[in-house]
Protein backbone atom coordinates (compact mmCIF):
# COMPACT_ATOMS: atom_id res chain seq x y z
CA UNK A 1 0.00 0.00 0.00
CA UNK A 2 2.79 2.49 0.86
CA UNK A 3 4.58 1.75 -2.46
CA UNK A 4 1.95 2.38 -4.54
CA UNK A 5 1.23 5.66 -3.18
CA UNK A 6 4.67 6.78 -3.21
CA UNK A 7 4.64 5.46 -7.16
CA UNK A 8 1.61 7.41 -7.71
CA UNK A 9 3.05 11.06 -6.06
CA UNK A 10 6.35 10.55 -7.62
CA UNK A 11 4.42 10.46 -11.16
CA UNK A 12 2.79 13.36 -10.09
CA UNK A 13 5.55 15.14 -8.76
CA UNK A 14 7.79 14.09 -12.60
CA UNK A 15 5.01 16.67 -14.28
CA UNK A 16 4.50 19.53 -11.64
CA UNK A 17 8.40 19.93 -11.11
CA UNK A 18 9.71 18.97 -14.46
CA UNK A 19 10.48 20.18 -18.18
CA UNK A 20 8.77 17.22 -19.62
CA UNK A 21 5.21 18.25 -20.61
CA UNK A 22 4.72 15.58 -23.57
CA UNK A 23 3.40 12.54 -21.57
CA UNK A 24 1.08 14.40 -19.19
CA UNK A 25 -1.92 12.05 -20.12
CA UNK A 26 -0.33 8.81 -19.81
CA UNK A 27 0.99 10.23 -16.53
CA UNK A 28 -2.25 10.77 -15.63
CA UNK A 29 -3.66 7.75 -16.30
CA UNK A 30 -1.03 5.73 -14.64
CA UNK A 31 -1.41 7.55 -11.69
CA UNK A 32 -5.23 7.20 -11.39
CA UNK A 33 -4.29 3.11 -11.40
CA UNK A 34 -1.83 4.16 -8.82
CA UNK A 35 -4.27 5.74 -6.34
CA UNK A 36 -7.13 3.37 -7.18
CA UNK A 37 -4.73 -0.14 -6.73
CA UNK A 38 -3.75 2.04 -3.25
CA UNK A 39 -7.63 2.61 -2.02
CA UNK A 40 -8.80 -0.62 -3.18
CA UNK A 41 -6.28 -2.36 -1.24
CA UNK A 42 -6.71 0.10 1.63
CA UNK A 43 -10.65 -0.87 1.91
CA UNK A 44 -9.62 -4.65 1.37
CA UNK A 45 -7.64 -4.64 4.78
CA UNK A 46 -9.94 -2.08 6.90
CA UNK A 47 -12.91 -4.38 6.32
CA UNK A 48 -11.48 -7.68 6.52
CA UNK A 49 -12.22 -8.77 10.08
CA UNK A 50 -8.67 -11.45 9.78
CA UNK A 51 -6.56 -8.82 8.23
CA UNK A 52 -8.07 -5.62 10.29
CA UNK A 53 -5.54 -6.56 13.31
CA UNK A 54 -2.57 -6.21 11.51
CA UNK A 55 -3.69 -2.69 10.82
CA UNK A 56 -2.82 -2.24 14.88
CA UNK A 57 1.39 -2.48 13.86
CA UNK A 58 0.85 0.40 11.54
CA UNK A 59 3.67 3.39 12.36
CA UNK A 60 2.10 6.66 13.70
CA UNK A 61 1.37 9.49 11.44
CA UNK A 62 4.49 11.17 12.09
CA UNK A 63 6.32 7.89 10.44
CA UNK A 64 4.24 7.79 7.54
CA UNK A 65 4.66 11.29 6.95
CA UNK A 66 8.66 11.66 7.77
CA UNK A 67 9.83 8.19 6.79
CA UNK A 68 7.87 7.24 4.06
CA UNK A 69 6.77 10.45 2.74
CA UNK A 70 2.97 10.10 2.57
CA UNK A 71 1.03 12.83 1.79
CA UNK A 72 -1.97 13.41 4.65
CA UNK A 73 -4.32 12.09 2.32
CA UNK A 74 -2.90 8.33 2.24
CA UNK A 75 -1.86 8.91 5.88
CA UNK A 76 -4.85 8.96 7.24
CA UNK A 77 -6.72 6.69 4.79
CA UNK A 78 -4.63 3.75 6.45
CA UNK A 79 -4.61 5.15 9.83
CA UNK A 80 -8.60 5.79 10.33
CA UNK A 81 -9.50 2.38 10.94
CA UNK A 82 -6.64 2.07 13.81
CA UNK A 83 -7.43 5.70 15.84
CA UNK A 84 -11.31 4.62 15.91
CA UNK A 85 -10.23 1.48 17.49
CA UNK A 86 -7.78 3.48 19.86
CA UNK A 87 -10.57 5.50 20.99
CA UNK A 88 -12.83 2.54 22.32
CA UNK A 89 -9.68 0.83 23.35
CA UNK A 90 -9.67 4.49 25.87
CA UNK A 91 -12.47 3.95 27.25
CA UNK A 92 -11.45 1.02 28.78
CA UNK A 93 -14.12 -0.68 30.32
CA UNK A 94 -16.28 2.39 30.51
CA UNK A 95 -17.39 1.63 26.96
CA UNK A 96 -19.75 -0.80 27.64
CA UNK A 97 -21.42 2.05 29.48
CA UNK A 98 -20.99 4.65 26.66
CA UNK A 99 -24.60 5.57 25.08
CA UNK A 100 -25.98 8.49 22.96
CA UNK A 101 -27.68 9.99 25.89
CA UNK A 102 -24.41 9.57 28.22
CA UNK A 103 -21.55 10.05 25.56
CA UNK A 104 -19.01 11.50 27.82
CA UNK A 105 -16.67 8.74 27.95
CA UNK A 106 -16.40 8.64 24.27
CA UNK A 107 -15.60 12.62 24.37
CA UNK A 108 -12.95 12.59 26.49
CA UNK A 109 -11.19 9.07 24.94
CA UNK A 110 -11.57 11.07 21.52
CA UNK A 111 -10.35 13.86 22.86
CA UNK A 112 -6.96 12.23 24.67
CA UNK A 113 -6.42 10.47 20.84
CA UNK A 114 -7.21 13.53 18.76
CA UNK A 115 -4.96 15.76 21.43
CA UNK A 116 -1.72 13.66 20.47
CA UNK A 117 -2.40 13.72 16.64
CA UNK A 118 -2.77 17.39 16.96
CA UNK A 119 0.43 18.04 18.57
CA UNK A 120 2.10 14.90 15.77
CA UNK A 121 0.33 17.52 12.58
CA UNK A 122 1.48 20.60 14.49
CA UNK A 123 5.33 19.76 14.07
CA UNK A 124 5.15 18.63 10.06
CA UNK A 125 3.13 21.76 8.67
CA UNK A 126 4.29 25.32 8.93
CA UNK A 127 3.86 27.22 12.05
CA UNK A 128 1.72 30.34 9.50
CA UNK A 129 -0.51 27.45 8.77
CA UNK A 130 -1.93 27.69 12.69
CA UNK A 131 -2.63 31.30 12.47
CA UNK A 132 -5.90 30.66 10.67
CA UNK A 133 -6.80 27.42 11.31
CA UNK A 134 -6.20 25.09 14.66
CA UNK A 135 -4.31 21.65 14.00
CA UNK A 136 -7.41 20.16 16.20
CA UNK A 137 -9.39 21.01 13.02
CA UNK A 138 -7.23 19.42 10.78
CA UNK A 139 -6.67 15.99 12.79
CA UNK A 140 -10.42 15.88 13.41
CA UNK A 141 -11.44 16.61 9.56
CA UNK A 142 -8.66 14.01 8.47
CA UNK A 143 -9.31 11.17 11.38
CA UNK A 144 -13.40 10.85 10.23
CA UNK A 145 -14.83 8.72 7.68
CA UNK A 146 -18.04 9.16 5.67
CA UNK A 147 -19.69 6.84 7.38
CA UNK A 148 -19.28 8.84 10.60
CA UNK A 149 -21.07 12.01 10.18
CA UNK A 150 -23.63 10.34 6.85
CA UNK A 151 -26.33 7.98 8.14
CA UNK A 152 -28.51 6.52 5.13
CA UNK A 153 -31.43 5.39 7.48
CA UNK A 154 -33.43 5.81 4.39
CA UNK A 155 -31.42 3.44 2.27
CA UNK A 156 -31.72 0.90 5.46
CA UNK A 157 -35.50 1.55 5.19
CA UNK A 158 -35.65 0.74 1.70
CA UNK A 159 -33.46 -2.42 1.84
CA UNK A 160 -35.87 -4.00 4.68
CA UNK A 161 -38.98 -3.33 2.81
CA UNK A 162 -37.47 -5.08 -0.50
CA UNK A 163 -36.25 -7.76 1.39
CA UNK A 164 -39.93 -8.37 3.25
CA UNK A 165 -41.27 -7.81 0.17
CA UNK A 166 -39.46 -10.98 -1.41
CA UNK A 167 -40.26 -12.83 2.02
CA UNK A 168 -43.80 -11.82 0.48
CA UNK A 169 -42.76 -13.52 -2.85
CA UNK A 170 -41.41 -16.63 -1.52
CA UNK A 171 -44.89 -17.30 0.63
CA UNK A 172 -47.09 -16.69 -2.45
CA UNK A 173 -45.07 -18.96 -4.69
CA UNK A 174 -46.73 -22.18 -4.94
CA UNK A 175 -44.33 -23.81 -7.08
CA UNK A 176 -41.69 -23.86 -4.84
CA UNK A 177 -41.33 -26.76 -2.62
CA UNK A 178 -41.71 -25.83 1.41
CA UNK A 179 -38.18 -26.93 2.01
CA UNK A 180 -36.77 -24.31 -0.40
CA UNK A 181 -39.41 -21.66 1.22
CA UNK A 182 -38.40 -22.08 4.29
CA UNK A 183 -34.69 -22.08 3.30
CA UNK A 184 -35.19 -18.97 1.64
CA UNK A 185 -37.64 -17.20 4.12
CA UNK A 186 -34.96 -17.66 6.48
CA UNK A 187 -31.74 -16.42 4.65
CA UNK A 188 -34.24 -13.01 4.14
CA UNK A 189 -34.91 -13.22 7.68
CA UNK A 190 -30.97 -13.40 8.03
CA UNK A 191 -30.15 -10.79 6.21
CA UNK A 192 -32.79 -8.56 7.90
CA UNK A 193 -31.98 -8.95 11.17
CA UNK A 194 -28.14 -8.01 10.03
CA UNK A 195 -29.16 -5.03 8.40
CA UNK A 196 -30.86 -4.14 11.42
CA UNK A 197 -28.00 -4.36 13.56
CA UNK A 198 -26.12 -2.52 11.62
CA UNK A 199 -28.45 -0.01 11.42
CA UNK A 200 -28.28 0.31 14.92
CA UNK A 201 -24.79 0.51 15.75
CA UNK A 202 -23.81 3.09 12.80
CA UNK A 203 -26.69 5.27 14.49
CA UNK A 204 -25.17 4.86 17.86
CA UNK A 205 -21.52 5.53 16.58
CA UNK A 206 -22.90 8.54 14.36
CA UNK A 207 -25.03 10.07 17.63
CA UNK A 208 -21.63 9.68 19.50
CA UNK A 209 -19.67 11.28 16.48
CA UNK A 210 -21.85 13.98 16.61
CA UNK A 211 -21.72 14.32 19.93
CA UNK A 212 -17.65 14.80 19.87
CA UNK A 213 -17.82 17.64 17.52
CA UNK A 214 -20.45 19.86 19.11
CA UNK A 215 -17.84 19.76 21.82
CA UNK A 216 -14.63 20.84 19.93
CA UNK A 217 -16.72 23.22 17.18
CA UNK A 218 -15.55 26.14 18.54
CA UNK A 219 -11.74 25.90 18.41
CA UNK A 220 -11.84 24.80 14.79
CA UNK A 221 -11.43 28.72 13.57
CA UNK A 222 -11.35 30.43 17.07
CA UNK A 223 -8.18 31.98 15.53
CA UNK A 224 -7.24 35.90 16.45
CA UNK A 225 -4.83 36.27 14.20
CA UNK A 226 -6.79 36.07 10.85
CA UNK A 227 -9.69 36.95 9.14
CA UNK A 228 -12.43 34.68 7.62
CA UNK A 229 -11.37 34.69 4.60
CA UNK A 230 -7.76 33.67 5.30
CA UNK A 231 -9.15 31.05 7.88
CA UNK A 232 -12.15 29.32 5.17
CA UNK A 233 -8.79 29.83 2.08
CA UNK A 234 -6.44 27.74 4.49
CA UNK A 235 -9.06 25.25 5.10
CA UNK A 236 -10.06 24.64 1.59
CA UNK A 237 -6.12 24.17 0.72
CA UNK A 238 -5.29 21.70 3.24
CA UNK A 239 -8.49 19.83 3.83
CA UNK A 240 -11.60 20.08 1.60
CA UNK A 241 -9.77 20.36 -2.36
CA UNK A 242 -6.96 17.93 -1.27
CA UNK A 243 -9.80 15.36 0.13
CA UNK A 244 -12.77 15.58 -2.22
CA UNK A 245 -10.50 14.25 -5.07
CA UNK A 246 -9.37 11.38 -3.07
CA UNK A 247 -12.10 8.86 -3.37
CA UNK A 248 -15.75 9.31 -4.15
CA UNK A 249 -17.12 9.04 -0.70
CA UNK A 250 -14.55 11.40 0.59
CA UNK A 251 -15.97 13.87 -1.99
CA UNK A 252 -19.08 13.55 -0.22
CA UNK A 253 -17.79 13.46 3.03
CA UNK A 254 -16.39 17.09 2.51
CA UNK A 255 -19.20 18.10 1.25
CA UNK A 256 -21.68 16.85 4.78
CA UNK A 257 -18.51 17.66 6.96
CA UNK A 258 -19.49 21.45 5.79
CA UNK A 259 -22.62 21.23 6.34
CA UNK A 260 -22.13 20.47 9.92
CA UNK A 261 -20.10 23.02 10.34
CA UNK A 262 -22.71 25.00 8.86
CA UNK A 263 -25.59 23.46 11.22
CA UNK A 264 -23.69 23.54 14.05
CA UNK A 265 -22.95 27.23 13.87
CA UNK A 266 -19.03 27.02 14.30
CA UNK A 267 -17.22 29.81 16.14
CA UNK A 268 -15.99 32.12 12.68
CA UNK A 269 -17.13 30.23 10.01
CA UNK A 270 -18.79 31.55 7.41
CA UNK A 271 -20.91 29.59 5.03
CA UNK A 272 -21.14 32.61 2.47
CA UNK A 273 -17.60 33.07 2.10
CA UNK A 274 -16.48 29.18 1.93
CA UNK A 275 -19.50 28.74 -0.92
CA UNK A 276 -17.96 31.91 -2.62
CA UNK A 277 -14.70 30.91 -3.10
CA UNK A 278 -14.99 26.95 -3.87
CA UNK A 279 -17.15 28.77 -6.79
CA UNK A 280 -14.49 31.40 -7.78
CA UNK A 281 -11.43 29.12 -7.88
CA UNK A 282 -13.17 26.09 -9.68
CA UNK A 283 -10.98 26.52 -13.27
CA UNK A 284 -7.57 26.42 -11.62
CA UNK A 285 -8.56 23.62 -9.69
CA UNK A 286 -9.73 21.90 -12.83
CA UNK A 287 -6.70 22.36 -14.77
CA UNK A 288 -4.69 20.66 -12.48
CA UNK A 289 -6.65 17.13 -12.20
CA UNK A 290 -6.56 13.97 -13.61
CA UNK A 291 -9.43 12.14 -15.07
CA UNK A 292 -10.86 10.96 -12.12
CA UNK A 293 -10.00 13.01 -9.80
CA UNK A 294 -12.16 15.54 -12.04
CA UNK A 295 -14.66 12.62 -11.83
CA UNK A 296 -14.68 13.10 -7.80
CA UNK A 297 -14.27 16.94 -7.97
CA UNK A 298 -17.37 17.15 -10.08
CA UNK A 299 -19.19 15.28 -7.20
CA UNK A 300 -18.34 17.33 -4.83
CA UNK A 301 -19.30 20.00 -5.86
CA UNK A 302 -22.80 18.46 -7.23
CA UNK A 303 -23.07 17.52 -3.73
CA UNK A 304 -22.66 21.40 -2.68
CA UNK A 305 -24.74 22.67 -5.11
CA UNK A 306 -27.67 20.17 -3.97
CA UNK A 307 -27.45 22.36 -0.61
CA UNK A 308 -27.63 25.48 -2.14
CA UNK A 309 -30.75 24.33 -4.33
CA UNK A 310 -32.72 23.35 -1.33
CA UNK A 311 -32.34 26.66 0.32
CA UNK A 312 -32.93 28.23 -2.95
CA UNK A 313 -35.92 26.82 -3.60
CA UNK A 314 -37.42 26.89 -0.01
CA UNK A 315 -38.27 30.46 1.58
CA UNK A 316 -39.37 28.71 4.94
CA UNK A 317 -36.67 26.48 4.70
CA UNK A 318 -33.88 29.20 3.60
CA UNK A 319 -35.20 31.26 6.39
CA UNK A 320 -34.98 28.63 9.45
CA UNK A 321 -31.22 27.16 8.65
CA UNK A 322 -29.78 30.02 7.49
CA UNK A 323 -31.98 33.60 8.14
CA UNK A 324 -30.25 33.89 11.59
CA UNK A 325 -26.92 31.38 10.68
CA UNK A 326 -23.89 33.59 11.80
CA UNK A 327 -22.80 31.92 8.61
CA UNK A 328 -24.99 33.83 6.38
CA UNK A 329 -23.54 37.30 8.20
CA UNK A 330 -22.32 39.67 5.41
CA UNK A 331 -20.68 43.03 6.02
CA UNK A 332 -21.77 46.42 4.78
CA UNK A 333 -19.25 49.05 4.51
CA UNK A 334 -20.31 52.59 4.75
CA UNK A 335 -19.23 55.85 4.62
CA UNK A 336 -15.48 56.34 5.77
CA UNK A 337 -15.53 58.07 10.05
CA UNK A 338 -12.98 59.47 11.92
CA UNK A 339 -12.16 56.02 13.25
CA UNK A 340 -12.07 54.30 10.06
CA UNK A 341 -14.41 52.65 7.87
CA UNK A 342 -17.60 52.09 9.46
CA UNK A 343 -19.12 48.02 9.17
CA UNK A 344 -22.34 47.00 9.35
CA UNK A 345 -22.80 42.97 9.79
CA UNK A 346 -26.29 42.17 8.79
CA UNK A 347 -28.08 38.59 7.57
CA UNK A 348 -28.47 37.79 4.25
CA UNK A 349 -31.86 37.92 3.73
CA UNK A 350 -33.62 34.79 1.11
CA UNK A 351 -33.98 37.34 -2.23
CA UNK A 352 -30.25 38.77 -1.67
CA UNK A 353 -29.50 34.63 -0.76
CA UNK A 354 -31.22 33.83 -4.77
CA UNK A 355 -28.90 37.15 -5.78
CA UNK A 356 -26.08 35.67 -4.85
CA UNK A 357 -26.85 31.93 -6.15
CA UNK A 358 -27.32 33.16 -9.68
CA UNK A 359 -23.69 34.94 -9.20
CA UNK A 360 -22.25 31.63 -7.85
CA UNK A 361 -23.95 29.65 -11.39
CA UNK A 362 -22.62 32.43 -13.29
CA UNK A 363 -18.93 32.03 -11.34
CA UNK A 364 -19.69 27.96 -12.52
CA UNK A 365 -20.26 28.39 -16.23
CA UNK A 366 -17.47 31.35 -16.83
CA UNK A 367 -15.03 28.94 -15.42
CA UNK A 368 -15.99 26.38 -17.81
CA UNK A 369 -15.87 28.72 -20.86
CA UNK A 370 -12.45 28.98 -19.90
CA UNK A 371 -11.66 25.55 -20.08
CA UNK A 372 -13.30 25.11 -23.31
CA UNK A 373 -11.46 28.16 -24.56
CA UNK A 374 -7.76 27.02 -23.73
CA UNK A 375 -7.53 24.17 -25.84
CA UNK A 376 -5.49 22.54 -23.59
CA UNK A 377 -6.52 18.59 -23.81
CA UNK A 378 -6.64 18.55 -19.82
CA UNK A 379 -8.82 21.53 -19.58
CA UNK A 380 -11.48 20.24 -21.96
CA UNK A 381 -11.61 17.15 -20.99
CA UNK A 382 -11.73 17.57 -17.24
CA UNK A 383 -14.45 20.53 -17.64
CA UNK A 384 -17.04 17.59 -19.99
CA UNK A 385 -15.99 15.34 -16.89
CA UNK A 386 -17.20 17.82 -14.33
CA UNK A 387 -19.90 18.80 -16.20
CA UNK A 388 -21.31 15.67 -16.39
CA UNK A 389 -21.24 14.74 -12.71
CA UNK A 390 -22.94 18.35 -11.73
CA UNK A 391 -25.72 17.74 -14.40
CA UNK A 392 -28.32 16.84 -12.18
CA UNK A 393 -28.06 20.25 -10.31
CA UNK A 394 -26.09 22.80 -13.00
CA UNK A 395 -27.38 24.13 -15.38
CA UNK A 396 -30.14 25.54 -14.12
CA UNK A 397 -30.81 29.02 -15.53
CA UNK A 398 -31.42 29.09 -19.48
CA UNK A 399 -29.14 31.53 -20.59
CA UNK A 400 -25.98 29.85 -19.21
CA UNK A 401 -27.11 26.47 -20.39
CA UNK A 402 -27.53 28.10 -23.86
CA UNK A 403 -23.79 30.16 -23.56
CA UNK A 404 -22.52 26.32 -22.41
CA UNK A 405 -24.35 24.64 -25.50
CA UNK A 406 -21.98 27.16 -27.68
CA UNK A 407 -19.41 26.45 -26.43
CA UNK A 408 -19.80 22.19 -26.66
CA UNK A 409 -20.90 22.83 -30.30
CA UNK A 410 -17.82 24.89 -30.55
CA UNK A 411 -15.57 22.07 -29.40
CA UNK A 412 -17.59 19.23 -30.98
CA UNK A 413 -17.17 21.29 -34.19
CA UNK A 414 -13.09 21.58 -33.71
CA UNK A 415 -12.37 18.22 -31.86
CA UNK A 416 -14.18 16.07 -34.72
CA UNK A 417 -11.23 14.63 -36.19
CA UNK A 418 -8.41 16.68 -34.02
CA UNK A 419 -8.87 14.28 -30.83
CA UNK A 420 -12.05 11.92 -31.27
CA UNK A 421 -11.99 11.11 -27.41
CA UNK A 422 -13.27 14.63 -26.73
CA UNK A 423 -15.30 14.87 -28.79
CA UNK A 424 -17.02 11.61 -27.92
CA UNK A 425 -17.26 12.96 -24.24
CA UNK A 426 -18.36 16.66 -25.79
CA UNK A 427 -21.57 14.35 -27.69
CA UNK A 428 -22.38 12.68 -24.71
CA UNK A 429 -22.59 15.61 -22.57
CA UNK A 430 -24.75 17.44 -25.31
CA UNK A 431 -26.94 14.78 -25.76
CA UNK A 432 -27.51 14.56 -21.73
CA UNK A 433 -28.24 18.53 -21.64
CA UNK A 434 -30.48 18.53 -24.12
CA UNK A 435 -32.22 16.11 -22.61
CA UNK A 436 -32.93 17.95 -19.36
CA UNK A 437 -34.04 21.02 -21.67
CA UNK A 438 -37.17 21.41 -20.13
CA UNK A 439 -35.76 21.47 -16.81
CA UNK A 440 -34.59 25.47 -17.40
CA UNK A 441 -35.83 28.34 -16.09
CA UNK A 442 -35.48 31.93 -16.99
CA UNK A 443 -33.15 34.21 -14.92
CA UNK A 444 -36.57 36.25 -13.58
CA UNK A 445 -37.66 33.07 -12.34
CA UNK A 446 -34.25 31.99 -10.57
CA UNK A 447 -33.92 35.44 -8.73
CA UNK A 448 -35.39 38.94 -9.22
CA UNK A 449 -33.73 40.75 -11.91
CA UNK A 450 -34.43 44.74 -12.04
CA UNK A 451 -36.37 45.96 -15.11
CA UNK A 452 -34.29 48.43 -17.43
CA UNK A 453 -36.26 51.46 -18.07
CA UNK A 454 -37.42 51.70 -21.75
CA UNK A 455 -38.05 54.13 -24.02
CA UNK A 456 -41.62 56.08 -24.31
CA UNK A 457 -43.00 54.09 -27.03
CA UNK A 458 -42.07 50.52 -25.60
CA UNK A 459 -43.74 51.89 -22.56
CA UNK A 460 -47.06 52.99 -24.26
CA UNK A 461 -47.12 49.49 -26.09
CA UNK A 462 -46.47 47.88 -22.71
CA UNK A 463 -48.61 49.76 -20.17
CA UNK A 464 -50.62 47.63 -17.65
CA UNK A 465 -53.99 49.76 -18.97
CA UNK A 466 -53.14 48.23 -22.66
CA UNK A 467 -52.22 44.67 -21.49
CA UNK A 468 -55.26 44.56 -19.53
CA UNK A 469 -57.56 45.85 -22.87
CA UNK A 470 -55.81 43.53 -25.08
CA UNK A 471 -56.48 40.61 -22.72
CA UNK A 472 -60.32 41.46 -22.37
CA UNK A 473 -61.89 39.32 -25.59
CA UNK A 474 -64.32 42.26 -26.49
CA UNK A 475 -61.36 44.42 -26.46
CA UNK A 476 -59.91 42.34 -28.57
CA UNK A 477 -62.69 41.84 -31.33
CA UNK A 478 -63.06 45.90 -31.52
CA UNK A 479 -58.89 45.99 -32.21
CA UNK A 480 -59.49 43.67 -34.59
CA UNK A 481 -62.31 44.78 -36.61
CA UNK A 482 -60.45 48.55 -36.41
CA UNK A 483 -57.17 46.61 -37.86
CA UNK A 484 -59.36 45.37 -40.66
CA UNK A 485 -60.83 48.53 -41.51
CA UNK A 486 -57.88 50.41 -41.54
CA UNK A 487 -56.45 47.82 -43.81
CA UNK A 488 -59.44 48.13 -46.72
CA UNK A 489 -59.12 52.11 -46.27
CA UNK A 490 -55.69 51.58 -47.17
CA UNK A 491 -55.80 49.29 -50.31
CA UNK A 492 -59.12 51.75 -51.33
CA UNK A 493 -56.30 54.83 -51.15
CA UNK A 494 -53.58 52.34 -52.66
CA UNK A 495 -56.14 51.43 -55.48
CA UNK A 496 -56.65 55.37 -55.83
CA UNK A 497 -53.35 56.34 -55.82
CA UNK A 498 -52.28 53.72 -58.71
CA UNK A 499 -55.39 55.08 -60.92
CA UNK A 500 -54.28 58.60 -60.25
CA UNK A 501 -50.40 57.63 -61.24
CA UNK A 502 -52.04 55.47 -64.23
CA UNK A 503 -53.50 58.57 -65.66
CA UNK A 504 -50.79 61.17 -65.21
CA UNK A 505 -48.58 58.71 -67.16
CA UNK A 506 -51.03 58.66 -69.92
CA UNK A 507 -51.43 62.52 -70.09
CA UNK A 508 -47.71 63.00 -69.85
CA UNK A 509 -47.37 60.92 -72.96
CA UNK A 510 -46.22 62.25 -76.24
CA UNK A 511 -49.63 62.19 -78.48
CA UNK A 512 -51.66 63.39 -75.62
CA UNK A 513 -49.39 66.48 -75.67
CA UNK A 514 -49.79 67.01 -79.50
CA UNK A 515 -53.48 66.87 -79.01
CA UNK A 516 -52.96 69.07 -76.43
CA UNK A 517 -50.97 71.65 -78.32
CA UNK A 518 -53.74 71.59 -81.36
CA UNK A 519 -56.32 72.37 -78.85
CA UNK A 520 -54.81 75.07 -77.48
CA UNK A 521 -54.05 76.44 -80.72
CA UNK A 522 -57.84 76.48 -82.03
CA UNK A 523 -58.86 77.93 -79.01
CA UNK A 524 -56.41 80.70 -79.93
CA UNK A 525 -57.66 81.07 -83.62
CA UNK A 526 -61.53 81.64 -82.47
CA UNK A 527 -60.61 84.16 -79.92
CA UNK A 528 -58.90 86.45 -82.51
CA UNK A 529 -61.60 85.52 -84.99
CA UNK A 530 -64.18 87.02 -82.17
CA UNK A 531 -62.01 90.22 -81.71
CA UNK A 532 -61.86 90.87 -85.41
CA UNK A 533 -65.69 90.43 -85.53
CA UNK A 534 -66.06 93.59 -83.10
Amino acid sequence: AVVSTQSAHYGRDSIVFGNDERHIKLTARLYDQCQDTFTQLGQFLTTNPTINQSLKGLPSFEELSTMYHLQADSAFFLLRTKLSDKIKTSCGDKWQDVTPEDPQPYIDAADKIVSQLSDQVKLLYPSKMWDKISPRLFATFWSLSAADIILPSKRYTSEIARIEGLIKTVNDNDELAQRRKDKDIERHKDMISKLKEEHTSQETNHKLVLARLEAEKDVWFASSNSSKVDAIMQFLQVCIIQRSMFTASDAIYCAKFVELCHNMQSSNFSTLIYFDRIFSDVSHIVTNCTDNEASRYGRFLCETLKGIARWHKEKTLYEKECGKSPGFVHIIRGDPSGDGEKRIEKYLDYENFRHVCCKWHFKLTKAMVFCFDSKDYSQIRNGLTVLNKILPEFPVVLNLAQALEKRIAKVKEEEKTARPDLYALAMGYSAQLNSRRHTFIAEEKFHHVEKKPADSNTSRNSSPARKDKRADPKRRDEIESEKKRRREEDAKKEGERKSAEKKLKADSSPKTKANGVRERDAETDESRSKIRKK
